[in-house]
């Protein structure tokens, strides 16, 4: 199954290729939903979606989204057995999962490098989507586009123009999550968040 939404609806990433996002969830509204949130984000969005894990490794296989959210509890086979197969297949594809009950996932996600959100609170969700979708346009950003982000596993925060491959504390290669949502430019690039610059010393 899949879904695109007007243009108009999204922020403009790049002038480039559309990017897709594979949305595996058993619960049609919750896919519905995801789907929505995702597609209101980022700009020249296609989303596939599947109804468990097995037919998003199908669909995985078939169309090679960048971009996947994977429901952990699914029929047949669930979220994480599914991602962990999807990455041997695809190794450059984003991958996150998402459950109503993180806590009792998080050790297991953790293991095998997987970001983590809960299904009630999905604005972490959206944004780590935006920041992997811009990631994933490929197009270096202005020196001055520097995002403040945060380590999904430590907490940790750092400063930094693109997502660092390890976090600094705890050497983990989990997901880096915004600290704010980044605006688009007219050129799809974000502008620095001004209320994050330091403020320049009194003369």
């Amino acid at each position: 199954m899949q879904s695109l939404a007007p243009m108009t609806q999204r922020k403009r990433l790049d002038d480039g290729p559309a990017i897709e996002l594979l949305v595996a969830d058993d619960d049609p509204a919750v896919r519905s939903l995801l789907a929505s949130r995702a597609r209101a984000a980022i700009q020249a969005l296609t989303v596939l979606e599947a109804e468990d894990g097995a037919q998003a490794i199908q669909i995985g296989l078939q169309r090679r989204p960048r971009l996947a959210l994977l429901d952990v509890d699914m029929p047949r086979l669930g979220g994480i057995e599914a991602a962990i197969t999807l990455r041997g297949l695809q190794p450059r594809m984003r991958l996150a999962l998402h459950t109503s009950n993180p806590g009792a996932w998080r050790g297991r996600a953790r293991d095998h490098r997987l970001a983590l959100f809960d299904t009630l609170e999905l604005d972490q969700a959206v944004r780590w989507l935006e920041l992997q979708a811009r990631t994933a346009a490929r197009r270096r950003p202005r020196a001055d586009a520097w995002m403040s982000l945060t380590c999904s596993a430590c907490g940790y925060g750092v400063a930094r123009a693109e997502p660092p491959d390890r976090c600094p504390m705890c050497h983990d290669s989990a997901a880096w999550i915004p600290r704010w949502r980044p605006p688009f430019d007219g050129d799809g690039l974000p502008e620095p968040d001004r209320t994050l610059q330091p403020q320049a010393a009194a003369s």
